[in-house]
């Protein structure tokens, strides 16, 4: 929880007052403060054992130290997202295992409407990184179109822009049973998600692919 908060905060030092408003927001002030003083004396003492030093704070402010050899996953996931190209959403592709802090355990209330926002707003850029990635015409490769394309749809399964490539995929190997299979799973899911059926991109591509088939 606290790592992400850092990240939030775009490397500056972030107030502890708003770390304790945060995580521990259903405690009153004093628990609160005793419960930030506590956890930040438990890291350090951590990071003292293991001779490192993620994150220092002094008693106002929090922050991480960008120097330390350490890798985070959600850190490189947060500077992909913020400059997206095809190659780097694929690395996203890599990353991306479920929601963000979807194994954190419950916090006060305020953070988990806090951290509700931060998903949603993440989540939201890389859907349009990864629509963005699914074009024709970029850089990616068959298979990492494919892998973009499949990870999409476990997140959103009405994406319909993967729903595309995916089709688009299955004719390129000349799959065109394949392809029938795909665009019906499309409009199944479109209808019984959203009550509508495919868009006329989706319906012309589709059109499209099936008419090189020999048995078209």
């Amino acid at each position: 929880m606290l790592i992400f908060v850092l990240l939030e905060g775009q490397g500056k030092p972030v107030l502890r007052r708003h770390i304790r408003d945060l995580i521990w927001s259903d405690s009153g002030s004093e628990q609160a403060n005793a419960d930030i003083r506590q956890t930040m004396g438990r890291i350090r003492k951590f990071q003292q054992d293991h001779n490192f030093e993620l994150l220092s704070a002094d008693p106002q402010t929090v922050w991480l130290n960008p120097d330390q050899d350490i890798y985070i996953d959600l850190a490189e996931f947060i500077g992909l997202v913020a400059s997206p190209s095809p190659k780097a959403c694929v690395r996203m592709c890599e990353i991306y295992r479920g929601d963000l802090l979807g194994s954190s355990g419950s916090a006060g209330n305020g953070f988990e409407d806090w951290l509700a926002f931060q998903r949603t707003a993440l989540l939201r850029q890389f859907n349009s990184a990864m629509s963005q990635a699914l074009e024709i015409g970029t850089e990616l490769t068959p298979q990492e179109r494919y892998l973009c394309a499949s990870r999409l749809l476990q997140l959103d399964p009405c994406h319909e822009g993967a729903h595309r490539a995916l089709m688009s995929d299955a004719a390129a190997k000349g799959q065109f049973s394949l392809v029938k299979q795909l665009f019906n799973a499309c409009s199944k899911q479109l209808h019984e998600e959203l009550g509508v059926g495919p868009d006329d991109h989706t319906i012309r591509l589709y059109q499209e692919l099936t008419g090189r088939s020999p048995t078209s």
